[in-house]
């Protein structure tokens, strides 16, 4: 989970032009550390290959995870908890109004995209029922929020509000800045079950090269 993944307002854990795309946190991006041509190895080379595999495999036995469904679920849950706090975008919209003093068209595009999100979340929010409807639903959520970000470049107006955000969200005692906080702290915890299911996709790949070994080392004999 290095869940990942921010943007001007940290809104977002990705934003990608289709939902069968890779997402950066849910799909793997897992390359096998393990190379072999077994067939080129002689009988000690695989004996010695398979122990180093094995206690790879014994040393990480205890942090092991049982299964993907397991990990699945287990990324699922942190991703909510991730989303719980970005929709609170709705609620920061307001304070970011009021705390700005807008003029009356910067406001009308903030309310107008705080309308859209509550579309979306209302919407979307409630179907998200494994991995796959949550990349749907991401998708959606983070279009609207790379939609907000252009139309903060159309004005000059508009243009000085946006620089006076990137400027703020590193400072906790503003709205955004407060929020973007949040997110990072929400973020961290998805980057640890991301990181756990590098680690469940590099042990599913040591027991597969163990089953090859097994079968190589058997022909041999």
């Amino acid at each position: 989970m290095k869940y990942l993944l921010l943007t001007l307002l940290a809104l977002s854990v990705n934003s990608y032009s289709a939902t069968n795309e890779p997402h950066p946190v849910i799909d793997s991006d897992y390359i096998t550390k393990y190379s072999y041509n077994l067939g080129s190895m002689d009988l000690k080379e695989l004996e010695k290959t398979k122990f180093n595999l094995q206690n790879y495999l014994d040393e990480n036995k205890s942090s092991a995870i049982k299964s993907k469904d397991e990990i699945n679920k287990r990324l699922l849950a942190e991703l909510l908890k991730y989303d719980d706090v970005r929709i609170q975008i709705t609620t920061v919209i307001d304070e970011i109004i009021e705390e700005y003093n807008v003029n009356e068209e910067i406001k009308g595009t903030l309310l107008s995209f705080k309308d859209t999100f509550n579309n979306i979340i209302k919407d979307n929010r409630y179907l998200v029922k494994n991995l796959r409807d949550y990349k749907a639903y991401d998708f959606r959520l983070g279009s609207a929020y790379l939609a907000m970000m252009s139309a903060f470049h159309e004005t000059e107006d508009s243009r000085k509000f946006y620089s006076r955000l990137v400027k703020d969200k590193k400072n906790p005692s503003t709205s955004i800045g407060s929020y973007n906080k949040k997110l990072k702290s929400s973020q961290a915890n998805i980057n640890l079950v991301k990181k756990e299911m590098e680690n469940f996709a590099e042990i599913s790949d040591v027991k597969n090269i163990l089953k090859k070994i097994d079968q190589e080392i058997s022909n041999r004999n």
